[in-house]
């Protein structure tokens, strides 16, 4: 039997009441801080789309797949079909990130407002369900002077973020932690520029299980695709560059992959710097080479590191806890990447992000998106970063240092290839979300009995107050819930206890953000209005 018209009234307007949002306002220019700035309009050419495509669509007329060659044959197929309907001439099936999303190549770049039109005329097949721009994803970390106060290694501050706060005020207190844990038989994965075999790194990455996902030859850098190493080969742009991009800087090799995996899981008592979770296990993945990287290449990443499967490559042995990303593009989160974030967290996985180098109040994307631990950074003073991004969705802010105390870890002293190994400076958000990371493999080893979900509660709630008469305790909500302190979060986790269900069953569920999901109040409401109206009409 149909519903009345009676009862939809009370459930149009509890839809209106939800839907009906208040004016944005945007926040003041930051007192401690470089001005925020105005978010620049993207006008980049357009030569890949990540196209999703409805469930059971995925593989066209075929049934489903019976290997790794029929599913990009019918991936293929499906992307010929788009192209056809759309009159898109020369776009192509290039890759699969999963069996609904497939990224498809254009003959030539196309100016933003051509490739809105394609867009909206590829979105108007009722089998597609959405089309996203294969943008190319940028690290987040800057580059440095010179300058010989940030090259001395016997500095007091070196290793300035791993300080008490009764030292350093943004020290993360990681000796407190060390006492309990080391981050033993915890696995994490770094989705970066991949990994120099550096001294104070080898032992603890999982080399025989690594991979480079990057499907770009020139953006790849080693002469291949795809493939079972995930070596950095060395990032450099160089001016002469005939095929050099026009969007890309020219730069000398930036060893990003490298500082941040030392950050998270360097060795301890060998003479040299330490990590955040020196006992750690590190999946290196490959995702990011010359000018950055596709941001289909790092959602096929992510999923394989979770432990998905990926078309034409083998699955890991090793999936990860927790992904670090230290990385990210402007732009609000889009269909596609939600939906891997979906599928990770699904699978039990922390995904921690950096929230950007661009000094606005808006977080860059994967950060933007629900399920995932956006981190901003702080000085050693415990002072909002000039250059870090914060807004809504920021979790935490960790130390990611200033130009004129830089954070140190492992790195390569090659301009472009491959040189001597060494410690360097650098600073960003990305620098910041390795800690993150490692404080969460750090309580993930004392309690393995913990889903991450709750791990990552527990890390937030013991996060230290930020310093009066700052910009983040003069704004909450824009900074997250605090500075991050290993010390704390480690004692915490020890003792944590979840919080048991009431009746036994059922309760809130956790939403992929990590917040209370309202649906079932919601139901509540929408029941007991129901009610109220049908009495009053005199119905049952």
């Amino acid at each position: 039997m149909k519903p009345t018209r009676s009862v939809f009234r009370p459930l149009l307007l509890v839809a209106g009441l939800l839907s009906w949002g208040l004016p944005v306002q945007s926040a003041p220019p930051r007192a401690d801080a470089a001005p925020v700035r105005a978010v620049p309009a993207a006008a980049e050419p357009v030569q890949q789309l990540i196209i999703r495509y409805r469930v059971g669509e995925a593989q066209g007329d075929r049934a489903a797949a019976a290997s790794a060659t029929d599913e990009r044959a019918g991936a293929a197929e499906r992307v010929s079909r788009s192209a056809e309907r759309a009159q898109a001439w020369g776009m192509h099936y290039l890759k699969s990130v999963s069996p609904q999303l497939h990224v498809a190549r254009l003959s030539r770049a196309l100016p933003a407002d051509e490739a809105r039109a394609l867009i909206e005329r590829l979105q108007a097949d009722p089998v597609v369900a959405s089309v996203t721009i294969d943008q190319r994803v940028r690290p987040h970390a800057l580059p440095l002077p010179t300058d010989p106060f940030f090259t001395t290694a016997s500095s007091a501050y070196y290793q300035w973020h791993l300080q008490a706060p009764s030292v350093v005020p943004g020290g993360i207190n990681a000796a407190a932690a060390w006492a309990s844990s080391t981050g033993a038989n915890v696995t994490v994965a770094v989705l970066d520029g991949g990994y120099r075999p550096h001294p104070d790194l080898a032992a603890n990455l999982l080399t025989s299980s690594d991979y480079d996902f990057i499907s770009d030859l020139w953006t790849a850098n080693d002469g291949d695709l795809r493939d079972a190493d995930a070596q950095d080969p060395g990032d450099w742009v160089s001016a002469t560059d005939p095929a050099r991009p026009a969007d890309c800087t020219v730069e000398d090799s930036t060893w990003h992959g490298t500082h941040v995996t030392g950050l998270l899981g360097a060795l301890a008592n060998n003479t040299d710097g330490v990590g955040v979770a020196p006992g750690v296990k590190v999946l290196p993945v490959r995702v990011l080479g010359r000018c950055g990287g596709y941001l289909s290449d790092i959602l096929a990443g992510m999923r394989w590191a979770a432990g998905l499967s990926v078309s034409g490559v083998t699955n890991t042995s090793t999936p990860a806890r927790a992904l670090n990303l230290s990385l990210g593009v402007e732009g609000a989160c889009d269909a596609a990447t939600q939906e891997v974030i979906n599928e990770v967290r699904a699978r039990g996985v922390s995904i921690v992000a950096s929230t950007g180098n661009d000094g606005l109040t808006v977080i860059t994307k994967p950060a933007s998106c629900m399920g995932v631990v956006a981190v901003t950074a702080h000085d050693r003073l415990g002072v909002l970063a000039s250059y870090a991004n914060v807004g809504s969705g920021t979790a935490i802010s960790a130390p990611g240092g200033e130009r004129d105390g830089a954070v140190a870890s492992t790195w390569n002293l090659g301009k472009t290839v491959p040189g001597a190994d060494s410690y360097g400076l650098m600073y960003g958000t990305s620098m910041a979300v390795p800690q993150v990371v490692g404080v969460l493999a750090l309580m993930a080893s004392v309690r393995p009995d913990l889903p991450m979900s709750e791990v990552e509660k527990v890390l937030l709630s013991t996060a230290r107050p930020f310093l009066a008469d700052t910009y983040c305790s003069r704004n909450p909500g824009q900074c997250g819930a605090g500075m991050l302190d290993a010390g704390a979060a480690v004692a915490a986790v020890q003792t944590y206890v979840p919080v048991a269900e009431a009746d036994g069953g059922g309760g809130c569920t956790v939403a992929p953000d990590g917040q209370a999901d309202a649906g079932l109040p919601l139901l509540a409401l929408v029941a007991a209005i129901a009610l109220f109206w049908r009495r009053r009409r005199g119905m049952p």
